[in-house]
Parts: C-alpha cells; sequence; structure tokens
C-alpha cells in the first residue's frame, strides 16, 4: 500500500515524529506518490496502517483520511478518504517525505503553505514558528496534550522563503497568506508560551495583531560587562528585529516556589527530619540562584545596550495586560529612532480592536480561557478559513 496524507493529518504525523525527535531533514525526500492499495485489490478502511498514521481509529466517512494526488484521475473512490489533488511537478523537487514503505507526506515547507488553506493567521503564523522552532505540540491533542522540547527543528524560515520562491508557477489556496506570512517567521522559539507572545506581537493590526513584526527569537548577546554573576552571553526571549528593544517571558513555573511550599509542608509534617530540612535549605536556595541570576540577566542585557523587560503570564491572560507592554515598547522604539509606528499607537485605543485582539491573545493560550476564545473564535471566522479542498489553478 502507499498513500500521500496530507493537510491536518500530515501535521500529526509530523507533530508525532517531532516528538520522537526524528530529524525531518534526514527523511528521504521525493516526489508525490500516487495512491496504491496493493496487496489488496481496492481501498477499504481496514487497510490504513494506523501505527503509520498515528490514529487509534479508522478513517470513515465523518472523519476522512486527507490524501493527495496529483490529478483527479488517480483520486481513491472511497468514502474514508477526502482527496485534495495538485500538480505537484510544479513544485520544488523533493517537496514530499517518506515516513515509511506505506507513507508520504509533504516536507514542512508545503506543509505549511498548505495549512494555510484551513488555518486563519494567527494559527498559521504559531504553526509557523513551531516548525522552525525547538518544541512541537502533542500529535493529537495540540491544545491540551504535552509538549516535547528540544527537538530539532522542522524547517527554518530561510527554507520556508526559498520554498515560496521556488514555487510561483503553482498557485494554492494558502499560499497567499503563506507568502504575506512568511516575513513574520522567526526561528528558534523554544515554547508554545513563548510563540504565544510572540504571535499577536508581530501579526499586522489587520490581523487583530500589534504590527511590531519581525521580530528575533533567542539571539545570543555577548556580554562584556564584568559585573558578579556575569555570564558569557545572554538569551532575550523576543527583540524586535531592528532594535534595542526586546521582552522576557517568565512564566508561572519561572520560580519554583512550588517546590519551597511543598518542602515546606513536608518538614511541617515531620518536624526536627533533618531530610526535610535539607529539603526545604535546597528548594529555598534554588529559588534564590534563579532569582539572582534573573537580576543578573537584566543588568547584563541593560550593559549590553539593549532595553529588556520581563512579561508575565499574568501580562497574556488579564484584560489589557500585553497591551501595555505592547504600548511600552512602542514608545522605547520611536524613542529610539528605529521606526515610526503611530498607525499601532492608534490602534491601541480602538475599543473595538482592543476586544478583538484581546480574544486572539486569550485563543493562543491553554486551560479554559483559551478553549473558550477558540470557541468562539471557530463560531466567528470567516467561511475562508473553514474550506477544506485543496483546489490548485496552475498558471
Amino acid at each position: 500500500m502507499k498513500l500521500t496524507v496530507g493537510l491536518s493529518d500530515a501535521l500529526r504525523i509530523t507533530r508525532a515524529l517531532r516528538a520522537q525527535r526524528v530529524d525531518l531533514h534526514c527523511l528521504p525526500h521525493g516526489e508525490l506518490q500516487a495512491p496504491d492499495p496493493s496487496p489488496a485489490k481496492r481501498w477499504r478502511a481496514r487497510i490504513i496502517p494506523l501505527d503509520s498514521l498515528y490514529l487509534q481509529l479508522h478513517p470513515c466517512s465523518e472523519h476522512p483520511l486527507e490524501v493527495l494526488v496529483d490529478s483527479e484521475g488517480k483520486a481513491p473512490r472511497a468514502q474514508f478518504m477526502h482527496v485534495s489533488s495538485l500538480q505537484s511537478d510544479l513544485l520544488p523537487n523533493g517537496s514530499f517525505l517518506k515516513v515509511n514503505e506505506e507513507i508520504w507526506i509533504p516536507c514542512p515547507e508545503l506543509l505549511f503553505v498548505l495549512m494555510g488553506a484551513l488555518l486563519p493567521p494567527a494559527d498559521h503564523l504559531s504553526l509557523g514558528l513551531e516548525l522552525c522552532g525547538e518544541f512541537s505540540l502533542d500529535a493529537t491533542r495540540p491544545t491540551g496534550g504535552k509538549t516535547t522540547f528540544g527537538v530539532p527543528q522542522a524547517t527554518t524560515a530561510t527554507e520556508i522563503s526559498s520554498f515560496l520562491r521556488d514555487s510561483t508557477r503553482i498557485h494554492l489556496w494558502g499560499m497567499k497568506q503563506a507568502k504575506r506570512l512568511s516575513a513574520l517567521i522567526s526561528d528558534d522559539a523554544w515554547s508554545p508560551m513563548e510563540a504565544s507572545v510572540a504571535v499577536p506581537l508581530s501579526l499586522g493590526i489587520e490581523d487583530c495583531g500589534y504590527g511590531l513584526g519581525p521580530i528575533t527569537l533567542n539571539k545570543r548577546i555577548r556580554n562584556s560587562s564584568k559585573f558578579s554573576g556575569s555570564r558569557l552571553s545572554r538569551v532575550p526571549d523576543i527583540l524586535f528585529t531592528g532594535t534595542h528593544i526586546g521582552l522576557n517571558y517568565d512564566g508561572a513555573g519561572h520560580l519554583p516556589l512550588e517546590a519551597v511550599a511543598n518542602a515546606g509542608i513536608n518538614l511541617g509534617m515531620n518536624p526536627g527530619d533533618s531530610n526535610r530540612e535539607r529539603e526545604l535549605a535546597n528548594a529555598t536556595r534554588a529559588v534564590r540562584n534563579k532569582f539572582l541570576d534573573d537580576r543578573h540577566r537584566d543588568r547584563e542585557l541593560l550593559a549590553s545596550g539593549l532595553q529588556v523587560i520581563p512579561i508575565t503570564s499574568e501580562d497574556l491572560y488579564e484584560p489589557g495586560g500585553l497591551d501595555q507592554v505592547a504600548k511600552w515598547a512602542i514608545g522605547r522604539i520611536e524613542a529610539e529612532g528605529s521606526r515610526e509606528l503611530g498607525l499601532q499607537r492608534a490602534a491601541l485605543g480602538s475599543p473595538a480592536l482592543t476586544a478583538d485582539r484581546q480574544e486572539l491573545i486569550w485563543s493562543l493560550l491553554p486551560g479554559p480561557i483559551g478553549e473558550r476564545a477558540r470557541a468562539k473564535r471557530r463560531a466567528q471566522s470567516a467561511p475562508g478559513h473553514a474550506r477544506r479542498s485543496l483546489p490548485a489553478n496552475v498558471t
């Protein structure tokens, strides 16, 4: 059997492979493979390899498998498949990856383009940051499952831009949005929350963002200061590209305070226990050391000529919290003469834009607030964002 799987099914496979720390650059590259049920004589749901597709249930008409073909004449006649055709000979060579002898998927660059047919701009940019970053969302539960950190990049911003330049002869739904957002993709996002901050900051005002992109993520800055506790270099989470202004995201678990609380409870239940006393002392020391390192980081970045302020999860969850951060950044960027941001400043004063922007920010976050905001956005989304077909009008 042989299939080229596309869209959301290909994304699930891509995430599953990355969670296994597979470097997608090392997979065999090739062309779109024609569907072939051999050794079976016809397509049946039961011959679909669930393990290779990271599926638990066989596809059905209500939940069809997304399949790609290069002509409608090769489309399998099976109700459990949703078939999209594209003229793959106009794509760059090697635009598909061989997962195993049975399954092929689009390369990450093509996958990014194709998903533009299904995703609104914020989610599409989030996907770009994930593919170019060092984390992978859960394959089956992207918004609520386990994130894998420290994985090889699936692709890079440069590779996506190069792919788009080499694909000018083929017109796919999603291509226009992919080209527009490719200028905002940054490499090296280290976590989903970091991406959740980067997306609204980068997106244009027309997409309910702040219009402050592009940004640079996790750029290593050499440190020449001689303060006590100095490191050779520091890595601010976010820098507004072309400026000396940036942000560091300090999440809820940034300081391990819970470990101190648990150690204190354990000692309270076992007074005089030397092991529990040592546990509390170690937990307290770890918090203190982390606090000191943060302060050292802040002053070393400042001594390097950068203005980088910390932001917290509360800035994202509280209404208007990130607006105030953006207002500060706009003021600093304008003060150093890097850019003129009158339009961005005006957008902060619009009640309608402010409400839409806050809903977008919440929709990028985990937890109940994020779930409610995502449901609201789905209900209000334009019909074009809900398309499932993938026509290719070739010129």
